[in-house]
């Protein structure tokens, strides 16, 4: 039986925590109606307080807190239910967390974090030169952070040595089914997926993604490129063409485009062109051809290769699962 401590903490997202408990619970229920020993013990932990208000209409009530001493195998750091701005307060009202965190992986135990709760781990320095994802939303953020994680914003799961790392939202459970799955095995992960309505075996959060272009640096002329390319997106523009509009070469444009953006020009063309693509299929348009020209492709083909490659969806999926909806 492994022991599962889950860290409960004020600014954690309450429905990470009673939805990943319940995930557990019904993996013991099943182990048991299957006459197998239960693979779980579960506790809440609590990183101040046993008992820890969530904000909303419910509390937590905790086994332990980190202070006390106790044995585990798995821990599980929920989301953070606060925005961008309000992480470096939540990192430091939870110091403790972060080196209890670190202690913890040295004694090996495994550790997961699930969508925001990933600002924990990289806090810790745990994730550095390994691979990690979180919630599409911080990822730029996180990259700003924390430069030697090597973050995979499309992933969402990443499985590196004893850490364990999830997507955005409700689609990092899925960090929590590969885990079970890993020690229940595919059949009682399958159940659950269907049970609680989860997108089993998800491997992209990339569908998700709402690209607002990445602008958390301080170079002056790469915020001129980029302004430019989001204007001049739905023509065809070359990136020596961009490269002259700073007065760069193209060497030295694309290098410093991508130490400022982490991406290179080529992607980041691709990837405003599929945004402008995304918003036109959900608003409802039915001509996926119309769609490209519009966007400054001439080559249906290769439109299509590269929206599945950012999205993991075709452009005729994407309209079909995210087209609105007229309400009578």
């Amino acid at each position: 039986m492994k022991h599962i401590s889950i860290i409960v903490y004020e600014d954690a997202m309450p429905t990470a925590v009673s939805t990943v408990t319940a995930l557990f619970s019904s993996a013991n229920e099943m182990a048991l109606m299957n006459g197998r020993p239960l693979p779980f013990h579960i506790e809440l932990i609590g990183v101040h307080h046993k008992e820890v208000s969530s904000g909303l209409p419910m509390q937590f009530c905790c086994s332990r807190t980190l202070a006390e001493k106790f044995d585990t195998d798995v821990v599980i750091v929920a989301p953070m239910k606060s925005g961008q701005e309000d992480v470096n307060a939540i990192l430091t009202k939870n110091a403790v967390l972060t080196g209890w965190i670190l202690k913890k992986y040295e004694q090996k135990c495994e550790i997961i974090s699930l969508c925001t709760g990933a600002y924990f781990l990289a806090e810790s320095g745990l994730l550095d030169h390994m691979p990690a994802t979180s919630h599409w939303n911080a990822i730029e953020d996180l990259q700003y952070r924390y430069p030697l994680i090597d973050f995979k914003p499309e992933h969402v799961v990443t499985h590196s040595k004893a850490i364990i790392t999830g997507g955005g939202g409700f689609s990092s459970l899925n960090a929590i089914l590969y885990f079970i799955e890993k020690n229940c095995g595919k059949e009682v992960a399958v159940s659950l997926s269907k049970f609680y309505a989860l997108d089993y075996g998800r491997s992209s959060q990339g569908i998700f993604t709402i690209f607002s272009g990445q602008r958390r640096h301080n170079d002056d002329e790469i915020h001129k490129a980029q302004s430019y390319i989001e204007k001049k997106f739905t023509t065809e523009i070359s990136v020596e063409q961009i490269a002259s509009q700073v007065n760069m070469s193209r060497r030295n444009f694309i290098r410093r485009f991508k130490n400022a953006t982490s991406l290179n020009p080529i992607e980041y063309i691709q990837r405003v062109k599929v945004e402008a693509a995304k918003k036109a299929l959900e608003s409802g348009e039915h001509n996926i051809a119309d769609v490209t020209y519009s966007i400054g492709y001439n080559d249906l083909k290769t439109f299509r290769t590269v929206f599945k490659r950012i999205t993991g969806l075709t452009p005729a999926d994407y309209r079909n699962k995210y087209k609105s909806q007229e309400i009578d």
